[in-house]
Parts: C-alpha cells; structure tokens; sequence
C-alpha cells in the first residue's frame, strides 16, 4: 500500500460520517429519529416522490417497525413531500440559470405581475442568459406562481 492510502482511507471515512441536516419543519426532529434510527437521511435526501409515494413509503417503514404513532404520520408524510417531493423544473431552472449571475435573495421582495417578470426574464436573455423557449415559459410560470403580485389592488 501506497503511503497516501491511509490518508484516502481517512478522508473517504470522514466525508462519509459528515451528519446530513435536515429542512427545518414540524416534523423533522420525528423523521431524524425515526428514520435515521435504521438507516442515513441521504437515502431520504436523495429521494423525490410525490405525497402518496412519500405515505407509502411511511407505512411501509412503519409496519418494519418505525418509531412513528399513527398520530405522527401525516406530518411527516407532509414534511417528506414538501421537502423531498418531485422537483418543480420552473425553480430548478431559476436556481440553474439565473445564479449564474445573481445571488437568489434578489427575488426576495418582489411582486412582480406575470408581465413584468416577462419583460425582465426577456432582459436577462438579451444579456445572454442560456434560456430556451420551453425554458422561459417555466421559468415566468414560477416566478408568476412564487413571486408574483401578491395583491394588485395595493400597486
């Protein structure tokens, strides 16, 4: 064995024992416990099911004998699904696309109408952001659904 074998070994070690932080929700201490008590949240993290997929795979977990009450269950079904639910490819793209040159907070605070996102996103394509058609319609259509006007009455 080569001498740098051992210090591969270690690091290989210590990247896999680095502890895996969970959302911030109700549930998550319940899902920390009770999952992580027979297996590691990545198998969680890396998961993207849907609500029912997610109740499936509780009451699966549960009849193995997961330390979940009836009473727990639909919380953290609920924590799971938001959390870990099938990815919305509107924000995917945004989170892709546009972090190429901003930092995200920037949307924080705006309530933008679906045609002034329109005319902004049309804006960061003249400046060159990678943005094909399909791809600008789910973009506006996230942006509209989570940033748009909140009450057009107050503009």
């Amino acid at each position: 064995m080569t001498r740098l074998g051992p210090i591969l070994c270690f690091a290989a070690t210590a990247f896999a024992a680095a502890p895996i932080r969970l959302p911030e929700g109700d549930a998550r201490r319940a899902v920390e416990t009770a999952c992580g008590s027979c297996h590691g949240l990545g198998v969680i993290v890396n998961k993207r099911l849907s609500n029912p997929e997610w109740r499936d795979v509780v009451n699966a977990m549960m009849k193995r004998g997961a330390t979940l009450t009836k009473d727990q269950q639909p919380a953290v079904v609920a924590y799971l699904a938001r959390n870990f639910g099938p990815a919305d490819r509107g924000q995917e793209l945004v989170e892709d696309v546009c972090t190429y040159c901003h930092n995200l907070n920037k949307l924080q605070g705006h309530a933008l109408s679906r045609e002034e996102w329109s005319d902004l996103i049309k804006g960061m394509i003249f400046e060159g952001a990678p943005v094909t058609d399909e791809e600008f319609s789910l973009i506006l259509d996230y942006l509209t659904k989570n940033f748009g006007e909140k009450d057009p009455e107050t503009r």
